[in-house]
């Protein structure tokens, strides 16, 4: 029952055959979809790019980590506190890993209705953009601490 209700949401949200527009009109296929290469490696680069990003935000919060550390002992003379930087790294490890979910699950997904040559539509339209709004509320987050951090 769980796989049903999780597969309505997933048809609602990216669209197949039986939740997107028009598409009840037309007729089934008698031969089968090809899918092109070109699909199989735009599928692959865009996991690819989405784990970059995410293996970037993730090397500069280790980084941050990193550096904070190693100038514990000469804090006189700094900006921002130690605290700080240790909360904005701890902000960005757990969206980095939340991106990497996200590619991985999207990859798996778009490979799936390729492997099965299903028809429905490949783009994702609340992903990207509820990942894009986690990472500027994310953002504007460590620059109000900063900025609150270096006032005071």
């Amino acid at each position: 029952m769980a796989s049903a209700a999780t597969n309505q949401v997933f048809d609602t949200m990216f669209g197949t055959k039986y939740h997107t527009p028009g598409a009840e009109l037309q007729l089934p296929r008698k031969v089968p979809m090809r899918v092109e290469p070109k699909s199989y490696f735009a599928n692959e680069r865009t996991f690819l790019s989405w784990c970059s990003m995410a293996t970037t935000m993730g090397g500069v919060s280790s980084a941050m980590v990193g550096l904070s550390m190693t100038a514990a002992s000469s804090s006189e003379g700094r900006l921002i506190s130690r605290k700080t930087v240790d909360l904005v790294s701890a902000v960005y490890v757990p969206v980095a890993i939340l991106m990497i979910c996200y590619a991985l699950f999207t990859y798996e997904w778009r490979s799936k209705f390729m492997h099965r040559k299903q028809v429905g539509f490949f783009d994702d339209k609340v992903g990207p953009i509820t990942l894009a709004a986690i990472v500027m509320v994310t953002l504007v987050a460590i620059t109000i601490m900063a900025f609150i951090d270096v006032l005071s």
